[in-house]
């Protein structure tokens, strides 16, 4: 099945009746869809691999899994205001308090270590705020095909 945008503009008694009948397609792994959606909360139940256009060339390809498991916020405490920390996509900071988003969440943590960074805590991110950071473009970000 191929489905462009097939829960916009409906309202979220529909929507959800729609995700589930689709889940249902999905189950007993016989069929698959493509689904090209911009409602990012659609695609964390139904996705299994997520791929990112830019200008219609594929920009990132991966398994939604790897996503979830690998993107996380990073807090941590360290006096260089011009850190740089493996696997960064995002980095602000406020006087010697630093908050990373990473791409590779044990990359940058073990990275982070070495550097003698102080409380360290990481966050989990979700699809929609982890797809907001690629779409962004974010030139840190890994190209990758799978």
């Amino acid at each position: 099945m191929l489905l462009d945008e097939p829960t916009s503009g409906l309202d979220p008694v529909v929507r959800t009746e729609l995700l589930d009948v689709l889940f249902e397609v999905l189950e007993s792994g016989e069929r698959a869809i493509l689904y090209s959606t911009h409602i990012l909360s659609d695609i964390s139940r139904l996705a299994d691999d997520l791929v990112f256009l830019n200008e219609g060339h594929i920009h990132l390809r991966t398994p939604k899994e790897d996503l979830i498991e690998n993107w996380r916020k990073i807090t941590f405490r360290l006096s260089n205001p011009d850190l740089t920390v493996d696997a960064t996509v995002s980095h602000r900071h406020d006087g010697d308090e630093h908050h990373i988003i990473s791409s590779n969440a044990q990359t940058s943590l073990r990275h982070l270590s070495e550097l003698g960074a102080q409380n360290i805590a990481e966050t989990r991110m979700g699809i929609d705020e982890i797809a907001v950071e690629i779409i962004k473009g974010s030139k840190h970000v890994a190209h990758h095909q799978s």
